[in-house]
C-alpha cells in the first residue's frame, strides 16, 4: 500500500517536471547547438573568405616579392660589393698603415732605448766606475779606517764604561739606600703601626 503512495507520489513529481524540461531546458540546447552551427560557420567565412586571401597573397606575392627585391639583392650587395670592398680596404689599406703603425713604434722604442742607454745608462756608469768608486775608495782607506772608525769604537767603548758606572751608582746611591731604608725603618713601622692597630681593635672591641 505504502510503496503504491510512494510511485503514485513519483509519477506525480515527474508529471510536474516534465514540462518544465520541456519548455525550458529543450529551447536552451536547441538555442546553444544553433549559435554553435552558427559560430563555426561565421569561422569558415571568415577562414575562407578572409585568412584564406591573406595567406595566398602572403604564400605567392608578398613573400616572392620580398626574397627577390630585398634579401636576394642584399645577399648579392653583401658577396659582391660590401665584402670585397672591406676585404680590398683590410688589404690594401688598413694592413699596410697597421704594419707601417707598427714599424714607427718599433723604430721609435729602439731610438728611445738607444738614447737612454747613451744618455743615461753610460753617463752614470762611468760616474759610478770614475768618480763615486774612488770617493768611496778614498773615504774608506783615507777617512773611515784611520780616522772615523777609532773614534766611533773609542766612543762606543766610552758609552759602554759610562752606562756601567752609571749602573754602578745607581746601584749603590739609590737602590741599595732604598732597600736598606725599607728593611730597616719601613718594614719595623709598618709592623708596629700593624700591632698598634691589633691592640686598639682588641681594647675597643673586646
Amino acid at each position: 500500500m505504502e510503496q503504491q503512495q510512494q510511485q503514485g507520489g513519483g509519477g506525480c513529481l515527474a508529471a510536474v517536471v516534465r514540462p518544465v524540461v520541456v519548455a525550458v531546458v529543450v529551447p536552451l540546447r536547441l538555442l546553444w547547438e544553433v549559435l554553435v552551427l552558427v559560430a563555426r560557420g561565421i569561422g569558415w567565412v571568415c577562414d575562407k573568405v578572409l585568412l584564406w586571401p591573406l595567406r595566398m597573397l602572403w604564400r605567392y606575392v608578398l613573400r616572392p616579392l620580398l626574397r627577390w627585391l630585398v634579401v636576394i639583392p642584399l645577399c648579392g650587395l653583401w658577396r659582391w660589393v660590401v665584402r670585397p670592398t672591406l676585404e680590398w680596404l683590410w688589404r690594401y689599406v688598413l694592413a699596410p698603415i697597421g704594419r707601417g703603425v707598427r714599424a714607427v713604434a718599433a723604430g721609435l722604442g729602439t731610438v728611445v732605448a738607444r738614447l737612454a742607454w747613451y744618455v743615461v745608462a753610460v753617463p752614470a756608469r762611468t760616474v759610478w766606475r770614475w768618480v763615486l768608486v774612488p770617493l768611496g775608495k778614498a773615504f774608506h782607506y783615507g777617512l773611515w779606517r784611520p780616522v772615523l772608525f777609532p773614534v766611533l769604537r773609542a766612543l762606543w767603548a766610552a758609552f759602554v764604561w759610562a752606562w756601567r758606572l752609571g749602573g754602578r751608582i745607581w746601584r749603590f746611591t739609590v737602590m741599595r739606600p732604598c732597600r736598606w731604608v725599607r728593611r730597616e725603618v719601613w718594614w719595623p713601622v709598618k709592623a708596629e703601626i700593624r700591632r698598634v692597630a691589633r691592640e686598639v681593635r682588641r681594647t675597643l672591641l673586646g
